[in-house]
């Protein structure tokens, strides 16, 4: 499934009703994501990684220019929820269901929005807790799996809607260190399987390792942008190198 930005930006009203200065998160953003490719989106905080993230599913929505998955552009609401249930998202948070079983929170979306019957939700569902390493975990409650159980399951849980995309919004930075590569070996999986993927990381050997295209981002602006050899081993901005050169 490919993505097509095109002149996608992205602008918050100013928070100091003073000055009025607006916040251009996303400028002019014009990129596209080919079907079976794991573009790593890379830069400082408040680059507008994330905000761009949201922008390609309308969790925000764009200031200007337009979005295109699969060739529908996002524009109205029915066009809006017929691709989101293409496309899965994982947070930062896990944003688990904590009254639900692991079994149960996997189920609730292809049960209600793709209208599923129930013997297959569930047989879905312990397929991608099987592929996640969890099947241990079906009638368990989120508050007694680690973080990284928990992540893993949010993983689960978005595969379960059989999405075309995966959009991943920095989904190890509230883990503990001993349980980042728990997740990242679960996105190498689907990375290897040809599942086209959209991550926002700090995560750089992940980056280098299994990504296709890197581009990074300095204050809402493409600055440098290629595969990861030409990012990490020959970066021809003095900023990319400056932030890789702290973090590698």
């Amino acid at each position: 499934m490919k993505i097509v930005l095109q002149n996608l930006t992205k602008i918050f009203p100013s928070r100091n009703k003073k000055s009025g200065e607006e916040v251009v998160a996303v400028n002019d953003f014009t990129f596209t994501i080919p079907d079976g490719t794991l573009v790593g989106l890379l830069g400082p905080s408040g680059c507008g990684k994330s905000t761009l993230l949201r922008c390609m599913n309308f969790l925000e929505e764009p200031t200007g220019g337009t979005v295109a998955i699969d060739g529908v552009v996002l524009k109205n609401d029915a066009s809006i929820n017929d691709v989101r249930k293409e496309v899965g998202m994982v947070f930062q948070r896990f944003n688990l269901f904590p009254h639900m079983t692991v079994l149960e929170n996997l189920m609730l979306a292809p049960l209600k929005v793709r209208g599923i019957q129930k013997a297959e939700a569930e047989a879905t569902a312990k397929m991608y807790l099987e592929k996640v390493g969890l099947a241990d975990k079906a009638n368990a409650y989120p508050e007694q799996l680690s973080g990284g159980q928990q992540q893993r399951v949010a993983i689960a849980r978005a595969l379960c809607m059989k999405p075309k995309v995966m959009l991943f919004d920095e989904p190890t930075s509230a883990l503990d260190p001993e349980m980042i590569n728990e997740v990242l070996d679960v996105m190498k999986t689907l990375a290897h399987e040809g599942m086209t993927m959209v991550v926002v990381t700090h995560e750089m050997g992940f980056a280098r390792e299994v990504g296709d295209r890197v581009i990074f981002l300095y204050e809402g602006n493409i600055l440098e942008e290629g595969t990861p050899e030409e990012i990490f081993s020959n970066a021809k901005e003095e900023r990319t190198k400056s932030f890789l050169s702290k973090i590698l």
